[in-house]
């Protein structure tokens, strides 16, 4: 593992593979940390590096103080990506991890050759939603969000059959730092891309969940409008955290469309 000082905190970073195929560099949820790639890192790092960031007080990577733009947040993944030695790579997230995904696409078409977002938006949720969120976790913590984040990771009947799945997600939900948490919550918060996805120039894959209530398929679709050239694809019975949900259906759509390109 290695770490990058940053401007939203000391990012630790690690990396997966090394094949000849070109690196791919993904960022995931809100909430969560590197470990979510668990199930589809094996697939993707079978021909290419693949490049697992943690974000600012999530898994080992340590939260500055204050609140974050997306702005903040993608400069350090390109940071990283150039600690790492990538020049050109392709860049993939969930959630926020998508958000930002689609702000280096739009900052850095140089370098972000492809692009997978899942279950993100170009503008996620409201100022309202968010605010609220903030004032929560850095009243009581991590342990006031639990109930408002894990209700919308998956659906009710994937949380009922495998509730291990969602006993891990919630474990490392409580394991954020709420610092950084809530930096991140601003970042969200405040983040509008809804005038600049339409410059992505990237062949750019498009995921949704059908049971996404947090950012629902209507979403994917928008982006999918609005994005020149992009593939969309919404996978049924998932909602937000889909890669987790559906693990093998997403890895493979994922899979599929870097090899095309």
């Amino acid at each position: 593992m290695t770490a990058h000082r940053g401007r939203t905190g000391i990012l630790d970073w690690s990396d997966a593979g090394g094949g000849p195929g070109r690196p791919l560099v993904m960022i995931h949820a809100l909430g969560a940390d590197r470990a979510m790639w668990s199930q589809q890192v094996p697939l993707l790092s079978s021909k290419r590096r693949v490049v697992l960031p943690d974000l600012p007080g999530h898994g080992a990577s340590s939260a500055a103080a204050g609140h974050y733009t997306v702005e903040d947040l993608g400069l350090d993944v390109l940071d990283i990506a150039t600690g790492a030695g990538l020049g050109e790579f392709d860049v993939c997230g969930v959630s926020l991890g998508g958000l930002i995904a689609l702000w280096v696409g739009i900052n850095a078409p140089d370098r972000a050759r492809a692009l997978v977002v899942s279950n993100t938006a170009a503008r996620v949720g409201s100022e309202e939603l968010w605010a609220a969120r903030i004032e929560a976790v850095e009243v009581g913590g991590m342990e006031a969000v639990r109930e408002a984040a894990v209700v919308r990771f998956f659906s009710p009947e994937h949380a009922s059959a495998q509730p291990a799945t969602v006993a891990e997600a919630t474990r490392t939900l409580l394991t954020v730092d709420p610092v950084g948490y809530a930096g991140c919550c601003a970042a969200l918060r405040d983040a509008d891309l809804r005038e600049s996805v339409g410059a992505i120039r990237s062949p750019t894959l498009v995921i949704g969940g059908d049971r996404d209530i947090a950012t629902p398929p209507e979403e994917a679709v928008w982006l999918h409008e609005h994005i020149p050239g992009s593939s969309l694809r919404v996978l049924e019975g998932a909602a937000h955290l889909s890669n987790l949900e559906r693990p093998e259906d997403w890895g493979a759509e994922v899979a599929r469309f870097l090899e095309e390109r």
